[in-house]
């Protein structure tokens, strides 16, 4: 495979050379991109990539920065620009008139070392690629050997859909062409002429899932995992038909951030609000397990919830992943660790949601809580229309709220503690289902509607909404 792998990108790296005008134009704007890389200004930033477009109309890099840019600034524009994106690549593609080129793909190794929720990219692009909703590629990523990864027992489950390329020599002859043959992961998935936002794309994957009727998740837990995740299970006392729920809240804490200087207060939540979904939980008779770091605040002392976090006998890379495969749901709020269990099939509950856009992701055996946002200037709530459509359900910086006047109402303990007896009621398999009421019927059709604002991409309402929670604010429908 090596020598495969390095003959082609010679081969190619050869008859890039022989198109003497491409390879000058790459590295012309590659020049220009590091300029235009070096502006804070935002505003500036956006001039300089909309020039950058007049200079190169045709490259499907200059398309990629102005999405960049529109992206930063939360404007609309955004989504338009990345179907423009997506069909000037083909185009480009087309142009080259390189075989090799037209059938692989890079993938950046950012989306399995850097933040755990990257991977949820990783998932979408293959769940489009078996679905039929993008043209299946060559998968390759540089990843030197040196470098390490974010979670390596989950990248185990990823790596045999990847032709993964570790050796120094072969990466350098890689490079020249992978800068512009890297998918758009961070904030999209092209699909064919289509480039939706990353939320709207793993929205469509449901819906092609369901049209075709494949059942079933991308991942299965290995035996090997499964067993190891057992006997830890054992050694802590838990029987071996216990069920257990796990939990995610997220706090400032994790990579430098603290308190003072975090800009993502907007994503966190406190732990202790949770302590009575925790309690409803133990009393029907399952475990908690609580995610995350050492960093993070101590949870009070309680029967069967483990503060799996802090106790670093039990913490390992395979244990996030057997603990996420196995739990009956996850209680989560906004952080990457609530993107692993819907690769293994296993439902949320997503709490103390500021931004709403991810609500798009959500399946129909997951549960939503949002977070109510509120006009500072006269303490009125947003209508829930206002807040899972653009730019507004795409903030992505405590900041940003400020700027627009905004502030927001956390989860109270009572409305986490309900919706966590919503969803242990959803998850019952004895339990007799129960049809959706028309409220809940009248928020999926205001989210469906929201949904067409983010490019014009046909969605569906898959998730409901906590339904104490919603006849609560039955004003904001």
């Amino acid at each position: 495979m090596k020598k495969y792998i390095k003959e082609f990108g010679v081969k190619v790296l050869q008859k890039l050379h022989s198109y003497g005008f491409e390879v000058q134009i790459v590295r012309g704007i590659d020049k220009e991109i590091v300029k235009l890389n070096s502006i804070n200004d935002l505003n500036s930033r956006l001039l300089c990539s909309e020039k950058l477009v007049e200079e190169y109309p045709q490259h499907p890099k200059a398309q990629m920065e102005l999405i960049q840019s529109l992206h930063k600034m939360n404007d609309n524009r955004q989504f338009e620009q990345m179907n423009r994106y997506a069909s000037k690549l083909q185009a480009w593609l087309t142009h080259t008139e390189l075989q090799e080129l037209r059938n692989i793909e890079f993938i950046s190794n950012s989306m399995v070392v850097g933040s755990f929720g990257n991977h949820y990219a990783l998932e979408n692009l293959l769940r489009a690629n078996e679905y039929g909703l993008r043209v299946k590629k060559k998968l390759f990523m540089l990843l030197p050997e040196n470098i390490q990864l974010r979670n390596p027992t989950l990248f185990s489950y990823f790596e045999p859909y990847i032709n993964v390329i570790r050796d120094m020599e072969t990466i350098q002859a890689m490079k020249g062409f992978e800068s512009f043959l890297t998918l758009p992961l961070g904030i999209g998935l092209p699909m064919n002429d289509i480039c939706p936002f990353l939320d709207i794309a793993a929205n469509l994957n449901e819906i092609e899932q369901k049209k075709i009727g494949i059942k079933g998740p991308l991942l299965h837990l290995k035996k090997e995992h499964y067993d190891i995740g057992k006997q830890v299970l054992r050694k802590l006392g838990l029987p071996d038909d216990a069920w257990y729920v796990t939990l995610h809240v997220r706090e400032p804490g994790y990579r430098g951030e603290s308190r003072k200087n975090t800009t993502e207060e907007f994503r966190n939540a406190n732990p202790l609000d949770y302590v009575n979904a925790c309690k409803v939980i133990t009393n029907a008779g399952g475990w908690v397990f609580r995610m995350g770091d050492p960093s993070m605040t101590a949870l009070p002392k309680m029967p069967q919830v483990i503060d799996y976090a802090r106790t670093g006998e039990i913490r390992s890379d395979l244990m996030d992943v057997f603990l996420g495969a196995t739990c009956r749901f996850l209680i989560g709020s906004a952080s990457g660790y609530l993107r692993l269990p819907r690769y293994f099939g296993v439902p949320v509950l997503f709490t103390n949601s500021t931004n709403t856009v991810p609500y798009f992701s959500l399946t129909e055996n997951d549960l939503y809580l949002p977070r109510l946002l509120k006009y500072k200037g006269n303490g009125n709530y947003l209508s829930f229309e206002e807040n899972i459509s653009p730019p507004i359900s795409m903030l992505t910086n405590s900041q940003h709220f400020l700027n627009m006047g905004l502030g927001w109402a956390n989860n109270t303990p009572e409305e986490l503690e309900i919706a966590t007896i919503e969803m242990l009621e959803k998850t019952d398999d004895n339990s007799s289902s129960k049809n959706e009421d028309d409220l809940q019927r009248r928020f999926k059709i205001v989210a469906e509607k929201c949904g067409q604002k983010y490019g014009g991409h046909p969605v569906k309402a898959f998730a409901s909404i906590s339904s104490e929670f919603l006849h609560k604010h039955v004003d904001l429908l």
